[in-house]
């Protein structure tokens, strides 16, 4: 009598309908022999996974950080457009509580500190809430003559910090010229 694969019914053996392929797949099946992934693989492998997690986290948080000091300087600059295009439309008018005087003036080499409780608010004025700090100079010189006067303005925030020398981040600064009447 010969050994027959399990499950194979002799009859259908003597018929052909079981191919050689089928027999080998059924004693492969069922051999001791399948291996699987150990516990050691699984551990490094989790290993692997959590680190590359913990570094994408980092990143998102840096990436976070970033599109906040971006915000804050597209602001910055919003604000001192505004100023700018004030002192423009009027620029030898005066306007109450604004921030930048008159332009007709002699350029001032020293500058003028707008900081803390004397800050800008977000309407260009010295009244309501303070949200930057400002130095400006601004007004006529021998170079650019009557006619024309140079702005320089820098902002920084927040309003109870100081002047950051080394720190971008927390300060918009703009040059500029504004022709007057």
């Amino acid at each position: 009598m010969s050994v027959l694969p399990r499950n194979q019914n002799p009859s259908r053996e003597s018929c052909g309908c079981f191919s050689q392929k089928t027999i080998q797949y059924q004693h492969i099946r069922h051999s001791s022999t399948l291996r699987a992934f150990t516990l050691v693989e699984v551990v490094i492998a989790l290993g692997i996974f959590t680190f590359a997690l913990v570094a994408i986290v980092g990143l998102l948080f840096v990436g976070i950080d970033t599109n906040k000091e971006s915000s804050d300087q597209i602001q910055a600059a919003n604000f001192a457009s505004l100023l700018i295009s004030t002192r423009r439309a009027l620029p030898t008018s005066a306007i109450t509580n604004f921030a930048i005087p008159p332009l007709n003036v002699a350029y001032s080499t020293n500058g003028t500190y707008l900081t803390n409780q004397a800050g800008v608010a977000l309407d260009g004025t010295m009244a309501g809430t303070r949200t930057y700090n400002l130095f400006y100079q601004a007004g006529t010189n021998s170079v650019t003559g009557a006619h024309l006067a140079q702005v320089h303005l820098l902002l920084w925030w927040p309003t109870a910090s100081a002047l950051p020398m080394n720190n971008p981040g927390n300060r918009y600064e703009l040059t500029t010229m504004v022709a007057l009447p």
